[in-house]
């Protein structure tokens, strides 16, 4: 961080860079939950309706079913 050698009274510029990386840190997060999301529906959709039958979904319940469990 460009103001880490500065020092301040009152803690504003730390108590600025933890909001900063705690907000980064949750964008982060959200990224990576949507990529796990979007590959695990991906690999549900490359699967036969006969695979899919054997784990009791239907194609069209694959989205729900990803998202809320099943």
């Amino acid at each position: 961080m460009a103001y880490s050698s500065m020092q301040s009274s009152s803690g504003e510029l730390f108590a600025a860079g933890t909001k900063e990386s705690t907000l980064f840190q949750r964008v982060v997060h959200w990224v990576r939950e949507r990529v796990e999301l979007y590959r695990a529906e991906s690999e549900l959709n490359h699967m036969s309706d006969a695979e899919l039958s054997d784990i009791g979904l239907t194609r069209g319940e694959i989205h729900i079913a990803v998202r809320r469990g099943f």
